[in-house]
């Protein structure tokens, strides 16, 4: 049986001369049923379009953070700029890919751009804010290995029971590990907030009109030997089995 074929974004090195990608996010992709392919973002934005047709099921990987300026904020002195040409690109096929209604995964820097490409806006440094039981979001504990694993603090997500995620994980409440400053604030347009940290830190969205919108603020990629952050990405491959 052919695989679905499921486009995923990919990121720059430190020196800005090469294109990377932690291997985990085709590893869980392949593993879920799907075929990945790696889509350069430096790249005529002509050619989104073709690159749409292409794939059967798109993901949109993790990175540094979106400007701010597009929900009407200044850069807060602890974020870490994104390659202008990575969000450039990345709007284009986000918005390519909303059109032909192609099921669709945002982890972690995508979720965001899910969020702020529909209006949404975010916290752009989550330690700034004056939380009460507050949960430290930041990666600690140790490097990311060559397949995206390392240690990380870990912490539950309380999912909604009728999401898109909920039903293919088979439950309401996993353990996710967490490793970002940033976090929605105010929800984009079509939005519905699926899953939240104990702390009330959105963790997940998902429009429910899509064949698949979800945008994760977890890495499942780097926990894909675990049945039910794997689920994530078998959900994507299923959902974009269905468009062949």
């Amino acid at each position: 049986m052919t695989r679905p074929i499921i486009g995923i974004t990919v990121d720059n090195n430190d020196n800005e001369t090469c294109y990377e990608s932690p291997y985990a996010y085709a590893t869980a992709v392949e593993k879920g049923g799907g075929l990945p392919i790696l889509l350069p973002y430096r790249a005529d934005l002509s050619l989104v379009s073709q690159y749409a047709d292409l794939i059967d099921g798109m993901l949109f990987s993790g990175g540094n953070d979106l400007d701010p300026h597009a929900y009407g904020e200044d850069w807060h002195p602890k974020v870490s700029p994104v390659d202008p040409l990575r969000e450039r690109f990345e709007r284009a096929l986000m918005a390519e890919v909303e059109r032909r209604r192609t099921p669709t995964l945002g982890i972690c820097l995508g979720s965001q751009l899910m969020n702020v490409y529909r209006g949404g806006s975010m916290h752009q440094f989550l330690p700034a804010l004056d939380r009460p039981n507050a949960i430290e979001h930041r990666k600690t504990g140790g490097d990311v290995g060559r397949d995206g694993a390392g240690a990380f603090n870990r912490h539950e997500i309380l999912l909604e029971r009728d999401s898109a995620a909920a039903g293919a994980i088979g439950k309401t409440e996993i353990s996710a590990n967490t490793s970002h400053k940033q976090a929605i604030a105010r929800v984009g347009k079509g939005l519905r907030i699926i899953g939240k940290a104990p702390d009330g830190i959105i963790e997940g969205v998902e429009d429910p009109t899509m064949p698949l919108w979800l945008g994760v603020q977890w890495h499942p990629e780097r926990l894909h030997e675990e049945k039910e952050h794997l689920a994530v990405f078998s959900l994507l491959v299923e959902r974009a089995s269905k468009r062949n």
